[in-house]
């Protein structure tokens, strides 16, 4: 029981720790088009990138993939700015649904942001058995998700209907602050590459 709350600990607060906002930033853009009605979507996308996030751990844990840490911290704001960007594009749609392309994408930007943790996953996690911690890890981490992909899901939806701002407002003020937020951060991986 204690090495499942370490875990499950462990993914939670690896979402929700301020220092590693990227996580933050893609579940918000991910997060900026949908409201309540649409709930079930977003899920199947988060789910989606966890699955991917997951797999990445797994994979670079065992040794099966080997990457460059400064490619994926350069790539990893790539998938932030390319969400918000589409985030933009979505508003061309009120009713757009995600098709299965999404689903993959998601699981791909899933399978970038799980390579820039694998490091601190790999002095964590015993090397002998992975497969329980990893699952205790993602369950951690699948509900921090939930639990941000929620509040922006509440808070979009009170802007929209207590406040009336238009889905197209809500996604321009949206995207372009996560995107303020990311030039830095891509101007400095740029440099490291």
């Amino acid at each position: 029981m204690n090495d499942f709350l370490f875990y499950l600990r462990l993914g939670f607060e690896h979402i929700l720790d301020i220092n590693a906002y990227d996580h933050l930033l893609f579940l918000v853009a991910m997060s900026l088009p949908f409201v309540f009605k649409q709930m079930r979507l977003l899920l199947l996308l988060v789910t989606a990138f966890t699955i991917g996030h997951t797999l990445s751990l797994w994979a670079a844990t065992e040794g099966i993939i080997r990457f460059s840490s400064s490619w994926i911290e350069f790539l990893i704001p790539i998938t932030i700015l390319l969400t918000a960007l589409h985030t933009l594009y979505w508003n061309n749609s009120l009713e757009r649904k995600p098709s299965l392309p999404f689903f993959v994408l998601a699981a791909f930007f899933g399978i970038i942001h799980g390579l820039g943790f694998s490091g601190y996953f790999s002095m964590v996690f015993p090397q002998k058995s992975v497969g329980l911690p990893l699952l205790y890890f993602t369950l951690g981490i699948e509900l921090a998700q939930l639990l941000i992909v929620v509040l922006v899901v509440v808070v979009n939806t009170i802007l929209s209907n207590v406040f009336r701002f238009s889905k197209r407002d809500r996604l321009l003020v949206g995207s372009s602050i996560i995107i303020g937020i990311l030039v830095p951060v891509l101007i400095t991986a740029t440099k490291a590459l």
